[in-house]
């Protein structure tokens, strides 16, 4: 099998040559391409320098995750796309291992593995799509009242058996080639966070599944290219969430969970507020402002 492992890289050198590393270790058998989003820190210079067989584009603007991926997309042709964050490292075997699941199944069309942190411990990267209970769940943690079905699932259980998702994360992404055929790649109107739930919900609308396989894992550190994580990724994900039903359920579907997201936010900040982290009261105030 032809697979391509697709990086987009913005100023995170020294994790994107760790991660290459790990790759070059354990992965000898795929082609590597990077794309780099106008970084300003040297990575295109140390990619030319040390890892010559590693494909290069550069860009000289950032264009968000999606935007970087698609060109590598459609510059290089493989069986097996495998989209992966510069933040991560292989510590086993794993690219043969989701090939032969996504084999076996022949209906999944793009998988992900188990991600750990940098620690050892579990990192939620999958879920349900973000209809109905799954999107009140993740938006009012109502995981209290019994619910498990939500956006991020976060139980370990979950993490045990390969099985059918609704999305994965982008971190680590196994695409077949016939889901890029139909879909064209990752939708560019997402600029970072989303684009992956987006990409699995198109898919599955074209009769493909999405499953995640525990039985390998990879390390991944999350918000490794990003200065304020935090604020980054909450404004991401809910600015991500409103676009969603924007594009697959219109303006009034998209006004109405822009309003659950208002009142999420302020249940969160008053919520921190009264016990005493006020840290992230703040990141929330700038995140329902940014909105």
């Amino acid at each position: 099998m032809n697979v391509l492992v697709c990086i987009v890289n913005y100023n995170s050198k020294d994790h994107l040559k760790n991660c290459l590393m790990s790759l070059g270790k354990f992965e000898n058998n795929v082609r590597i391409a990077v794309l780099d989003n106008a970084s300003y820190d040297g990575a295109a210079d140390m990619l030319k320098k040390d890892f010559k067989e590693v494909i290069i584009y550069e860009s000289n603007k950032n264009l968000g995750f999606g935007g970087g991926q698609n060109i590598i997309f459609r510059k290089e042709r493989a069986d097996y796309y495998l989209v992966l964050n510069p933040d991560t490292l292989f510590e086993e075997e794993v690219i043969e291992t989701m090939i032969l699941l996504m084999e076996k199944n022949p209906k999944c069309g793009i998988a992900s593995c188990k991600i750990l942190d940098f620690d050892g411990k579990l990192q939620p990267n999958a879920g349900d799509l973000p209809w109905g209970w799954a999107l009140i769940n993740w938006l009012f943690n109502l995981e209290v009242l019994g619910i498990k079905s939500s956006l991020h699932r976060n139980e370990n259980s979950y993490y045990e058996s390969e099985h059918e998702v609704g999305w994965v994360s982008g971190n680590f992404m196994m695409i077949k080639k016939e889901v890029l055929q139909k879909l064209g790649g990752f939708n560019e109107d997402y600029f970072m966070y989303f684009e992956d739930v987006d990409i699995c919900q198109r898919a599955k609308k074209e009769g493909f599944k999405i499953m995640v396989n525990p039985k390998v894992s990879i390390k991944h550190l999350s918000g490794g290219s990003s200065s304020s994580t935090k604020f980054v990724q909450w404004s991401g994900e809910y600015r991500g969430l409103i676009y969603f039903y924007k594009f697959f359920s219109g303006e009034l579907a998209a006004l109405i969970v822009r309003l659950l997201c208002y009142m999420s936010i302020l249940l969160r900040i008053a919520g921190f507020t009264i016990t005493g982290k006020i840290n992230y009261s703040y990141i929330y105030g700038k995140v329902i402002i940014s909105i």
